[in-house]
This record gives structure tokens, sequence and C-alpha cells, in this order.
């Protein structure tokens, strides 16, 4: 099972609507978000651009403040809302979910032995490594606003092999 992970999207559309496609042509079977929409509405243009019957789970991050209305838009895009952290159960594996705002927290999740992988954003930094034997992943940031670098991430639960694709 394949599954498409990003993070840190900003509004910006156009890279939504990429994203949106490299993980409908990868054929992925769920997607993870790790939160920083900025606005609810960019939920709906995802959804535009996967398609309808793929899962989308998000988190929420520092910069989504509007949570009323990404409640509301949320269930218009069929986009699953977890709150600030949450515990998936896909592929077989254990995933968590974060949006990395506290790396304490983040690290405590992953030395923790609760996780097969855990999911965070928040640094706009692409970060692949292992801690404690727990998958630790930040796609990078899809919006490309710090690093000017716009990344997605495919993992490959069954092998945990992560692919990076540059957008």
């Amino acid at each position: 099972m394949k599954i498409g992970v990003v993070s840190d999207t900003h509004d910006d559309y156009r890279v939504i609507y990429r994203a949106g496609g490299v993980f409908r042509n990868a054929g992925v079977s769920a997607v993870l978000h790790a939160g920083d929409w900025t606005s609810p509405f960019s939920m709906l243009k995802m959804r535009r651009a996967i398609g309808p019957g793929v899962p989308i789970y998000t988190v929420f991050g520092n910069n989504d403040g509007d949570r009323y209305m990404a409640a509301l838009r949320s269930r218009e895009a069929a986009v699953e809302v977890l709150g600030e952290a949450a515990l998936l159960r896909l592929g077989g594996r254990r995933i968590g979910l974060y949006h990395g705002t506290a790396e304490v927290l983040l690290e405590s999740m992953a030395r923790s032995g609760m996780f097969d992988v855990v999911v965070y954003g928040h640094t706009h930094r692409l970060d692949i490594r292992r801690v404690n034997g727990t998958l630790l992943l930040n796609p990078g940031e899809a919006c490309g606003c710090a690093t000017e670098r716009k990344t997605v991430a495919i993992l490959d639960l069954e092998t945990l092999e992560v692919e990076v694709v540059e957008l």
C-alpha cells in the first residue's frame, strides 16, 4: 500500500493541484496532510485534484486558525480532520500524524515505540530518518515559501521506502 504525504501547502493552489496529480498518478490508497493548509478552502482543491474515493487525513498546523470553517469545509471535501495529533492504522502500520510544532512531543512520539512511522511538517525541511526504530518523515514544504523547494512524498507502507517528488 502506498500513501501520499504532504505538508505546509499554505494556500498555494497550483501546488495543491500538482501534489494531488502526483498522488493520483501514483495510485496512492490514502493521503496524509501534516497541517498548515492555511485556508480551509484548500481542502476542496486537494479533493478535486485527487478525485473521489481516496481518503485524506489531516491534523491542524499552527497556521490553520479558522477551525470552525475547517470543520465545515472538511466535510464538504471529504477530508478527515483529526485534531492536533493522531494515530492512524493503515496498511498494517501504526502511523502518527502531527504538525510538529513542539519538537519535544515529536521526539517523544518517535521514541515511544507506539508508531511504525511518524509523519510531521512545520519545519519546511525534508527529513527522513529513523529514531528508535520508528521512521520519522517530514515531506518538506509543498509551498516552497521557505526553502524554494516544493516537495511531497510517497510512502510504501510495506517496505517503508520513501520516494520524494519535486513539484
